[in-house]
């Protein structure tokens, strides 16, 4: 064992690979089966407890303030007393088989998929002795928050919604907010690499301990750790991209037009697709087989050795059985690809290139276009109709004397400097200010002064805002647009559902969108014409419901151009964007099929 510690780090590199393709029939089936499961049994039961519980406590839906108030009910309590528990054991099943595997495959030995189950099983009562909220912790925040390629199945990732992370970094104290919070959790991360080694193998219950004890190994180990997983990583990426190249090659190559040209474009793109499904499979697994190498090559000897529970049905089981999965591994791998094959086509049956052509593609600047005047002002609103945007998206709140003016803020430090709410001021107050973003300065306008710059020209997508103190907001916002005669110019939206319900039933002939930042959406319960929702809130499925109930589905804020194509690739109705000339840029190339785009594939390998 001194040996191992002292090994070069090409060394190192070399035992993982190695591990790797000892290891691989375990690791791939399992990964495939414990994702099949997860898909089609895991995710569905959670959603049919969730959404039971919701409608136990009297909810239609859980979306925004509501999800809040259904998460400190006695129903939502009841629910996080089910679901975080099972959440955190299903996620620590897959990483412990792994780490199992992984530790047999170092020393050359095969232990089968049953035995390293039950041994994964028989640790999950040391989670509820000590520590629970810290394993659940880590196991369902700090790690998909920052995972690097060590996404779980039933959580891949968790991302802090734009909504959030674009306004802090709009000002200097919310940049710093933002830096230190992401800066405290990568730290924690770090520090607890090797958290589920401690328990899969060393045995230690204790959260706390298991933290110290990760953190002494990787005091001897950061520069190495590092080195040895950006290099394992990027000749995984060297591999895939050549895999690409080839396609994209073979892709580009092959004839446009001809019928059976187009049959093999089709074959290759759903080829690929596949192949980038199983390639998946394997980055988690590297990702652990790469940890529990350098643990090995670190951790203390007398602690590093991994016992079958006492008494227990793995440590009675016969070799034989330990053989199974490698006795018939070729019919097994022949029948997890049929699998993969299935999953693929049911989960993405309609990958191709994408064809925006085929449906209306909406693009809204969000408060007007900021690069051309500060957000919600004329000028912004010009610059949106010389960005040839489709709608400029603008926000109202009503002022003391119960105007509309258009501003996003409710206090209105941020834009002009004084410390003031928007309701204890008058139009002809907030007149006088001054509103400074970047090398922009500008007045706030009223809507009705808003809409007369923008008839004709763009459209509005007007967002109607609440801060509380409002005297009669709706009927004053109808009667603005109909003595304007602005009804057919424009949509409105409201992250307020109360909001969104008082319009659509004082104004039907209005368009109400609802906007989500947070929850479960549930389509066939929601009463508005069109859904707005945050970036990390949308998925395939999201997608098909929408369609599925007539619903056009628009997402905000996408400033991002693979984040724009991979919208549109999905087949959403529509983006509000900081960049509305970045995102009709990849409208135009989309269309014209100048740009091969594979992010369909991303979409599909992202589920």
């Amino acid at each position: 064992m001194s040996t191992t510690k002292k090994a070069p780090v090409h060394r190192l590199i070399a035992d993982i690979f190695k591990t790797l393709a000892f290891t691989y029939r375990e690791i791939f089936l399992f990964e495939l089966l414990y994702k099949v499961i997860t898909i089609f049994i895991f995710i569905p039961a959670i959603s049919f407890v969730f959404h039971s519980l919701l409608r136990l406590g009297g909810y239609a839906g859980a979306t925004n303030y509501e999800l809040l108030s259904f998460v400190v009910s006695r129903y939502g309590f009841l629910c996080m007393l089910i679901l975080i528990p099972a959440a955190t054991i299903l996620i620590f099943l897959e990483f412990s088989v792994q780490i199992i595997i992984s530790y047999y495959g170092q020393k050359r030995q095969r232990i089968g998929l049953i035995p390293a189950f039950l041994q994964s099983v028989s640790y999950i009562p040391s989670l509820f002795k000590y520590g629970f909220v810290g394993w659940a912790l880590y196991l369902l925040l700090f790690l998909p928050l920052l995972s690097a390629g060590g996404g779980s199945t039933l959580l891949p990732s968790l991302q802090i919604p734009n909504f959030i992370s674009g306004e802090l970094l709009k000002t200097g104290w919310g940049t710093l907010l933002y830096a230190g919070v992401f800066a405290v959790l990568t730290f924690f991360n770090i520090r607890w690499t090797f958290l589920l080694h401690m328990i899969v193998i060393e045995g230690t219950s204790s959260f706390r301990q298991a933290a110290k004890r990760s953190a002494a190994i990787l005091r001897k180990s950061y520069l190495k750790m590092f080195v040895v997983l950006l290099s394992v990583f990027l000749l995984f990426i060297i591999v895939v991209v050549l895999i690409l190249a080839v396609v994209i090659f073979l892709y580009v190559m092959l004839p446009q037009g001809e019928a059976f040209a187009e049959t093999a474009r089709s074959v290759v793109s759903k080829g690929v697709v596949i192949a980038l499904y199983l390639a998946i499979l394997f980055v988690s697994p590297i990702y652990i087989t790469t940890l529990t190498r350098i643990y090995m090559a670190k951790a203390d000897p007398q602690h590093a050795v991994l016992q079958l529970p006492e008494g227990s049905a793995i440590a009675n089981r016969s070799p034989q059985s330990y053989q199974l999965f490698h006795k018939h591994g070729k019919k097994l791998i022949a029948f997890g690809l049929i699998i993969a094959f299935g999953t693929a086509m049911v989960l993405a049956p309609a990958i191709s290139e994408v064809a925006p052509s085929e449906q209306k593609v909406t693009v809204m600047a969000h408060r007007g276009y900021v690069a051309e005047g500060p957000e919600n002002t004329i000028e912004a609103i010009q610059g949106a109709i010389n960005a040839r945007a489709d709608y400029a998206e603008i926000d109202i709140l009503e002022t003391k004397d119960g105007q509309l003016a258009v501003i996003h803020d409710t206090n209105l430090k941020r834009l002009t400097g004084r410390n003031a709410e928007v309701y204890e001021l008058t139009m002809d107050e907030l007149r006088q200010l001054e509103v400074k973003q970047g090398h922009f300065t500008s007045r706030i306008s009223t809507l009705e002064e808003v809409m007369q710059a923008a008839r004709g020209k763009i459209k509005l997508n007007i967002e109607v805002k609440t801060h509380g103190e409002e005297r009669d907001l709706v009927n004053t916002f109808i009667k603005t647009i109909r003595a304007n005669d602005f009804q057919n110019e424009c949509v409105v939206q409201s992250l307020d559902y109360g909001i969104v319900q008082e319009l659509k039933e004082a104004a039907p002939e209005l368009q109400v969108g609802f906007i989500m930042f947070a929850g479960v959406p549930d389509l066939e319960q929601l009463h508005a014409d069109f859904v707005v929702m945050e970036e990390y809130m949308v998925n395939e499925s999201i997608v098909a419901s929408a369609k599925q109930h007539n619903k056009p589905l628009y997402v905000w804020t996408v400033n991002d151009r693979d984040n724009m194509e991979l919208f549109f690739s999905m087949g959403v109705d529509g983006i509000i964007t900081d960049e509305p000339e970045e995102a009709l840029s990849v409208v135009e190339e989309l269309r014209s099929g100048s740009v091969v785009s594979f992010t369909n594939w991303l979409t599909f390998l992202r589920i």
